[in-house]
């Protein structure tokens, strides 16, 4: 039988005493209760970094464009204003300068259309919307260039 040396029933404040060791400190483990505390041994850093990839993807445009298809974009718009500018001034009734704006027009649109296809294929999920643009774009860009390459066959042949 073990010893029993300094039991009291009637001392209560060691009985207190007691129960409040063995209840432990109240504030001892509130470290599992931090954010992204590996307590017990649960792996959180996967879910953390699941949680900012598909943040990361809903902040990437489907037009994401890389350099070298930023500077194809701009070298094709800057050559489509300055065609619809002449078009509609200094060669007004020029046949030859409308079917090449037509054409650069369609360029464009290809361009910013293959793009989205790009990175669709890449990865970044699109919207609906960003869908039926991106279908629009390669319909008008398609369509463009036909009526700018017929309409240069036409001029050359004449």
């Amino acid at each position: 039988m073990a010893k029993n040396n300094g039991y009291d029933p009637t001392d209560y404040a060691r009985q207190q005493e007691n129960i409040r060791k063995a209840k432990g400190n109240p504030n001892k483990n509130i470290h599992h209760k931090k954010k992204n505390s590996n307590y017990g041994g649960v792996q959180r850093a996967p879910k953390v970094s699941e949680r900012m990839d598909t943040q990361r993807k809903r902040r990437e445009s489907i037009f994401t464009m890389t350099p070298a298809t930023w500077g194809v974009f701009l070298g094709l718009l800057a050559a489509m204003i300055v065609l619809m500018i002449l078009s509609s001034t200094t060669y007004q009734g020029n046949r030859l300068v409308s079917f090449l704006s037509s054409l650069v027009t369609g360029a464009t649109c290809c361009v910013l259309a293959y793009n989205g296809y790009r990175n669709r294929k890449r990865g970044v999920e699109a919207t609906s919307f960003q869908t039926v643009l991106m279908i629009l774009l390669a319909v008008l860009g398609v369509l463009y260039v036909a009526v700018g390459v017929m309409g240069l066959l036409g001029v050359v042949q004449l």
